[in-house]
């Protein structure tokens, strides 16, 4: 499988694209070539130069500055969202595709429930009541998506609940507990894999709205959706300063899409051949 992912142009690219953003998120007071919160009205809109590459800002910050700061919050908690939800979903989803019975009908009743309303409004009522924090995003986003990641995963899970190898497992007495850690979790890793992949773009999307909307990552912290809220304001004056964080939002998610293809091309080589 890894050999398959590695011969992917595709794949390697976006591999790339993404460490190198990870890097320069975690060493962004090495990278930024100056401080993204310092303010210089005086030089604001400064066009693309040396010291500024991207140009300023309205205020006389540094774009670049900002877009390197912004993949923290961006990239960073979009991570962390990932984690909760298919964390969640993987467990839900466990439960109910092996042991079925009421387990099943409670669980699904559930996720019926969370599914039956649509999820960007949800998020925003659950963020109207817990107040505008980005910590309230992340657990609203959680808090609806995992439902979708459960009914997924406990599909997959009952294609292998009468496989022979589970089925022998349960014959020679081992526990409940072992088969679903040692045997059934890695039968979906490779689903979760990609399930994964393509959340970590459902997540910056969601994270860089609600921002834009200005429910998420507060000024002045460096975002890329708030980047875009502010952006807007300024629209007729300075329209290229919505360009870099919202192309860079485009590249992003493409990039982690794109991966969750090639990741699933690699793990089922016959599908892609269809």
């Amino acid at each position: 499988m890894i050999k398959r992912l590695l011969k992917n142009k595709m794949a390697l690219i976006c591999i790339a694209l993404i460490l190198i953003l990870v890097f320069m998120g975690i060493f962004a007071p090495l990278v930024a070539p100056n401080n993204p919160y310092e303010n210089n009205i005086l030089n604001k809109f400064a066009p693309y130069s040396w010291q500024y590459p991207l140009g300023t800002d309205h205020l006389g910050r540094c774009v670049l500055s900002r877009m390197i700061y912004g993949i923290r919050p961006t990239l960073f908690l979009s991570l962390v969202t990932m984690v909760g939800t298919i964390s969640i979903g993987t467990l839900m989803g466990l439960l109910s595709g092996y042991f079925k019975g009421i387990i099943d009908n409670v669980i699904m009743r559930i996720v019926d429930m969370m599914l039956s309303f649509p999820s960007q409004i949800m998020i925003l009522a659950v963020v109207a009541l817990l107040g505008v924090d980005i910590r309230n995003v992340i657990i609203a986003n959680v808090f609806i998506k995992w439902a979708w990641y459960a009914r997924m995963i406990r599909t997959n899970v009952i294609k292998y609940t009468d496989k022979n190898f589970i089925l022998f497992s349960r014959c020679i007495g081992s526990g409940e507990k072992f088969i679903l850690f040692r045997h059934m979790l890695p039968c979906i890793a490779s689903e979760m894999a990609v399930l994964a992949t393509l959340d970590i773009g459902w997540a910056i999307l969601n994270i860089s709205t609600l921002s834009f909307l200005g429910l998420g990552v507060q000024a002045p912290i460096p975002e890329w959706g708030a980047m875009l809220n502010e952006a807007k304001n300024v629209m007729t004056t300075n329209p290229i300063q919505m360009i870099a964080p919202g192309v860079a939002v485009v590249i992003l998610v493409a990039a982690f899409n794109f991966l969750g293809d090639c990741l699933r091309d690699a793990f089922d080589p016959k599908e892609a051949e269809i």
